[in-house]
C-alpha cells in the first residue's frame, strides 16, 4: 500500500476520535510535515552549497589564469575581446550566470587584496566591464537580503568600482542600521559624486572596523586627491568621527591641519586631546612642542604618555631637559619606563644620561633601564611611524589599528 493511501486512512480515521485526541493527532501530523519539509530543505541547501563549493574550486585556478593573462598582457583589450577570450578559455564554464559570478568575483577580490596595483592596470576597466561585473553587483543591491547587500557594498569598494548616487543613496538613509552604516562607509569608494559628503552628517558614528574600512578605502582610492580634513576637525560633533579624522590627518601627513589640531590641545575630552597630541608628534609640528611641555604636568596619564611620544617624534633637541625632569618626577614604573626609553632614543646626550642613571639606580628602576637598552624587548613608542606616511605599502599600526596590509 502506498504512502498516499496510508495518509488518507490516517486523515479519515482522525474524526472518529474525541475532540482532544483529534487536536493532538492534527498537531502530530503538522509537526511531522514540518520536520519533513525542514529536512528536505536542509538537504537541498547542503547540496547547493556543495555544488557551489565544487564549482568555485574548479573555476578558481581557471579564473586566476585568465585574469593574469589579461592583466599581464602588453596588449590593450576591448570589453568585447575580454568577454570572448573568457568564454573561449573556460568553455562551458565560461557562461556568466548567477552560479558562475560568485567564484569569478571572489577570485578577482582575492587578487586585488593581494595586489592593489591591479586596479590601475590598463586592462582592468575592460576586464570589469567586459565581464559585466559592475552591473551584476548593482543588481544585487536591489534584489537581495541585508547580508548580501552589505557584502555587495564591500565588494564594490574592494574592486574600486563606482556606482551612480541613485543606486547608493536610498541605502544611506535606510532604517536598518547595518545597511545605513555600511553604505555610508562604502560611499567614499564607490560614489561617482561627492565621496566625503557623509562626513558632514551629525549621526555618522564610527567603530573600530569602520575606521579600518574607511582608511583602506582612502588609501586605495583617494590618497592622491584627499580633501583637507581640518574642516571636520573644527566642526565634527561626533567623537568617534573626530578621532578618525585626526588619525587620517596624521597618516596622510596633512600638515596644513596643524593649527586645527593645536586648538584641540585644550579640548575637555581626554581621548580627543591624546589623539591630537599623537598626530602633532607624528607630523613633527614643531610649534606644538612648547605648549605640550607647558601642559604636561596638568594632564591625565594617557595624555602625558602621548606628549612624551610626541616630543620624541618631533625630535627638535630642545626637550631634553624637560624629559630629564619628567623622568625624575614620574610617579609610577610605567611612566618611568616610557620616559627613559624616550630619553635613550632622543639623542646621544639622552643616551649618556641614561647610562649615568644606570650606574646609580637600583631595584626596579635599574631593571627598567635594562629593559630599554635591550633591543629584543618590544618598544611602546610610536617612533618611526610618521616615516610610513610616504611609504608605498600601508601600515595600519600607524593609526593604532593593529592591522597591516601589503
Amino acid at each position: 500500500m502506498s504512502f498516499i493511501n496510508h495518509l488518507e486512512q490516517y486523515l479519515e480515521l482522525i474524526p472518529s476520535f474525541p475532540f482532544v485526541i483529534q487536536v493532538a493527532l492534527y498537531f502530530i501530523f503538522m509537526n511531522a510535515l514540518a520536520i519533513v519539509i525542514f529536512v528536505v530543505s536542509a538537504c537541498i541547501i547542503r547540496r547547493n552549497k556543495r555544488l557551489a563549493d565544487n564549482l568555485e574550486q574548479d573555476l578558481y585556478p581557471k579564473n586566476i589564469a585568465f585574469f593574469n593573462e589579461i592583466l599581464d598582457s602588453n596588449e590593450i583589450y576591448t570589453e568585447e575581446e575580454v568577454y570572448n577570450r573568457y568564454v573561449e578559455s573556460l568553455g562551458k564554464a565560461g557562461k556568466l550566470n548567477k552560479k558562475t559570478y560568485p567564484p569569478l568575483i571572489s577570485t578577482l577580490e582575492d587578487m586585488v587584496k593581494k595586489n592593489t596595483h591591479i586596479l590601475s592596470d590598463k586592462n582592468y576597466p575592460s576586464l570589469v566591464k567586459g565581464l559585466k561585473i559592475e552591473g551584476h553587483l548593482l543588481k544585487k543591491l536591489d534584489f537581495s537580503n541585508t547580508r548580501i547587500r552589505l557584502r555587495t557594498f564591500q565588494t564594490l569598494s574592494i574592486l574600486g568600482l563606482t556606482a551612480p548616487d541613485s543606486s547608493i543613496l536610498p541605502y544611506t538613509h535606510s532604517r536598518n542600521a547595518f545597511i545605513r552604516k555600511e553604505s555610508r562607509n562604502s560611499y567614499i569608494a564607490i560614489s561617482n559624486n561627492d565621496h566625503f559628503k557623509f562626513f558632514d552628517q551629525a549621526d555618522n558614528s564610527l567603530n573600530y572596523w569602520d575606521n579600518i574600512s574607511l582608511m583602506q578605502q582612502m588609501q586605495m582610492h583617494h590618497k592622491n586627491n584627499l580633501p583637507n580634513f581640518s574642516k571636520w576637525i573644527k566642526y565634527s560633533r561626533n567623537k568617534s568621527q573626530l578621532l578618525f579624522v585626526i588619525k587620517a590627518v596624521a597618516h596622510f601627513n596633512q600638515t596644513s591641519a596643524g593649527s586645527a589640531l593645536m586648538e584641540l590641545l585644550h579640548t575637555e575630552d581626554h581621548d580627543v586631546r591624546k589623539e591630537a597630541i599623537i598626530a602633532l608628534g607624528e607630523m613633527s609640528i614643531a610649534e606644538a612642542e612648547e605648549p605640550m611641555i607647558e601642559m604636561y604636568r596638568d594632564q591625565p596619564q594617557n595624555c602625558q604618555n602621548a606628549i612624551i611620544e610626541a616630543l620624541l617624534s618631533i625630535h627638535s633637541g630642545k626637550a631634553l631637559d624637560f624629559l630629564k625632569s619628567a623622568y625624575r618626577e614620574a610617579g609610577n614604573l610605567d611612566s618611568k619606563k616610557l620616559i627613559a626609553e624616550a630619553l635613550y632614543k632622543y639623542n646621544d646626550e639622552g643616551k649618556a644620561y641614561i647610562q649615568e642613571l644606570y650606574d646609580i639606580e637600583k631595584g626596579f628602576n635599574k631593571l627598567i633601564l635594562d629593559h630599554i637598552k635591550n633591543p629584543l624587548i618590544p618598544s611602546r613608542l610610536r617612533v618611526g611611524r610618521k616615516k610610513q606616511h610616504k611609504d608605498p605599502e600601508y601600515n595600519y599600526d600607524s593609526l593604532g589599528l593593529n592591522l597591516t596590509t601589503t
